[in-house]
């Protein structure tokens, strides 16, 4: 009985690191799309300023988002 209660503790413990995780990864995510979108507008105005192409994304970003407790829950 009280192993069971222990590995349940373990798993609530293990989701609360994995939650606090997912967090930080998203918080990075919005930090650098904003990054991208920065980059993106200095390519721009440099592109206007030689008039050259515009350069295009090679990879678009994910926009589903999965919590941890889809992933192992």
């Amino acid at each position: 009985m009280k192993s069971k209660q222990i590995g349940e503790q373990v798993i609530q413990q293990l989701y609360k690191i994995l939650d606090k995780l997912e967090q930080r990864i998203a918080k990075l995510e919005k930090v650098l799309e904003s990054h991208a979108k920065c980059i993106g507008e200095m390519r721009e105005e440099k592109n206007e300023i030689f008039n050259t192409t515009k350069p295009k994304l090679l990879v678009e970003p994910s926009q589903k988002k999965v919590g941890a407790r889809e992933w192992f829950g």
